[in-house]
C-alpha cells in the first residue's frame, strides 16, 4: 500500500501539493481531478492503516513496548483527519492539512520506525539503511514545517524508496 501511495503522489497528487508554489493552479487542477484527487487520498488513507498494522505486526515480531505503536496510532488519527479534509478539498484548509500530514503525523511515524529499529539487533548494512531511512523520515517533517517543499519531495521520495523494501526485508527476517 505504500507503494501505491507513493505511486500516487508522484503521478497524480503532486500537481495540487505545496510543491506547487501558485495556490490557484493547485486549486484549478484539484477541481479538474477531483475524482482521482479523492481516491488517492484515499489510497493514502489505506497506506497509513497498512503501516499502523505492519508497525504493530514489526512490534510484536521483536517484542518490543507498545508505546512505538501507540505514537504510530496518534499519528494514524492526524492523517486521517488531514487527508480527510484534503478529500472534502477545501483550499483555505489544505495548508493545515498537509502540515498535519507532512509534520505530525510523518514525525509521529518516524519516531515509532526509529523506536522499533533501535530495539533490535541489526547489522551494520540494516544500522545505515535505517539510519538513512529515519533521516528521510525526520527531513520530511522538518521541510514540511519549515515550508521547504521540494526537500520535502526529494525526502518523501528517498524515505519510501529505501521504507518500501525494508517492510519486505523485515517480513522475511523476522519470519
Amino acid at each position: 500500500m505504500n507503494f501505491a501511495a507513493a505511486l500516487v503522489m508522484a503521478f497524480v497528487l503532486a500537481p495540487a501539493t505545496p510543491i506547487v508554489t501558485d495556490a490557484a493552479e493547485r486549486s484549478a487542477y484539484v477541481q479538474t481531478h477531483l475524482l482521482a484527487w479523492r481516491i488517492g487520498w484515499a489510497i493514502w488513507i489505506a497506506a497509513a492503516l497498512s503501516l499502523l498494522w505492519f508497525y504493530a505486526w514489526w512490534r510484536g515480531r521483536i517484542g518490543a513496548s507498545y508505546v512505538p505503536v501507540a505514537l504510530a496510532a496518534s499519528g494514524f488519527i492526524a492523517d486521517a483527519a488531514s487527508e480527510t479534509m484534503l478529500i472534502a478539498y477545501d483550499p483555505s484548509s489544505a495548508p493545515f492539512a498537509f502540515v498535519l500530514t507532512g509534520v505530525v503525523a510523518n514525525g509521529l511515524y518516524t519516531a515509532c520506525g526509529v523506536w522499533l529499529t533501535l530495539a533490535m539487533r541489526l547489522s551494520s548494512v540494516e544500522r545505515i539503511w535505517s539510519a538513512v531511512m529515519w533521516a528521510a523520515g525526520t527531513m520530511l517533517s522538518v521541510a514540511t514545517l519549515t515550508g521547504l517543499y521540494l526537500l520535502a519531495a526529494v525526502a518523501t521520495a528517498v524515505l519510501f524508496a529505501l521504507f518500501c523494501p525494508w517492510c519486505v526485508y523485515l517480513a522475511v527476517k523476522l519470519r
